[in-house]
């Protein structure tokens, strides 16, 4: 355990949704969701390269580990 209390995110599922960690596998989804000039129109404004998009994953999987918070694949 971590002095978050957490290895990794905790997996939150309903009927009807589910909430779980960034995988490996999610890196093609991610990578061409923030690399659309639509999505990151109001964020910045700048489209995100692959790398970009591997370094925000990394964040979020630390995010977790570090601070007992963080972001969820939805």
């Amino acid at each position: 355990m971590t002095s978050s209390g957490f290895d990794r995110p905790p997996l939150v599922e309903t009927e009807r949704l589910r909430l779980r960690a960034h995988t490996i596998n999610d890196l093609p989804f991610c990578a061409a969701m923030w690399s659309d000039p639509d999505v990151v129109r109001h964020i910045g404004g700048k489209p995100f390269t692959r790398e970009e998009v591997w370094a925000r994953m990394m964040r979020y999987s630390g995010m977790w580990v570090l601070m007992g918070h963080g972001f969820w694949a939805v």
